[in-house]
């Protein structure tokens, strides 16, 4: 299994930093016979042996030991939590660290994953946004907090928005709609109003003054790219789990 391709989302943005290391997983690099393929979440039907294996593989990619990553018990709130180890951390939707070596990893299946860099400071942050979290504004949350506490600038701070559910699919019911501004929402006669989360959370950090150049979008829709992501919305209890990751190198 070793041996398996593992295709990782990569952020052409971030890897110009030699001092930071950013990936998110897909649903490929596990044999044809795993029943959720490269899954990375426990407690949905899958062998734990095989989800703790896959964690090992998905951190060795990232040259760090599963023991290294930091964790989120995730809770679509606003979160924010400042960590110098790896670990669970309980009702957390957000995390940063100045600490190299500390993994921050959001998990998901259509929710959004934001990963942000700092390197004047030398911080880096991930943050969950689901709706709620996007509602609660907690990317634009967490980006402050790396300017007012630790020292960053809006020109150098840079961001990767990693794949989730786009526009194209991710349909919300009115009261959810109500929520954000309609520039936000897509909208076709006889169906419900579709929601560009990865939109907002990017307009979130352009609200900061971060600049443009500064942000990349992974752009994949978790719901339609049935054959590389995993999705929630589209699979039910039958989806696995992603991994997006962000650490500061400690060889550098």
């Amino acid at each position: 299994m070793a041996s398996l391709p593992l295709p990782l989302i990569r952020s052409l943005l971030l890897a110009q930093f030699p001092n930071v290391r950013a990936a998110q997983s897909t649903a490929q690099g596990e044999t044809p016979d795993a029943p959720f393929g490269f899954n990375l979440g426990y407690n949905l039907g899958d062998d734990d042996s095989r989800v703790t294996a896959n964690i090992v593989r998905y951190a060795a990619a990232l040259d760090l030991e599963a023991e290294d990553l930091a964790f989120m018990h995730q809770v679509h709130g606003d979160t924010i939590r400042v960590v110098s180890e790896p670990g669970a951390y309980e009702d957390t939707d957000a995390m940063i660290t100045t600490q190299p070596g500390v993994g921050l990893t959001v998990r998901t299946a259509d929710c959004v994953p934001v990963l942000l860099y700092a390197p004047g400071a030398g911080a880096v942050a991930a943050v969950h946004a689901g709706w709620r979290g996007t509602a609660e504004h907690i990317t634009r949350k967490t980006a402050a907090r790396l300017l007012a506490e630790f020292g960053a600038e809006p020109e150098a701070v840079f961001a990767f928005i990693g794949a989730a559910a786009g526009a194209c699919c991710y349909e919300v019911g009115n009261e959810v709609a109500a929520l954000f501004p309609e520039r936000w929402l897509q909208r076709s006669e006889g169906k419900n109003p579709r929601l560009d989360l990865p939109g907002i959370n990017r307009q979130q950090l352009l609200d900061l003054g971060i600049p443009e150049g500064n942000i990349e979008t992974a752009g994949q829709c978790s719901i339609h790219e049935s054959h590389l992501l995993f999705s929630f919305r589209r699979d039910g209890d039958r989806s696995g789990r992603m991994l997006a990751t962000i650490v500061l190198r400690e060889d550098v």
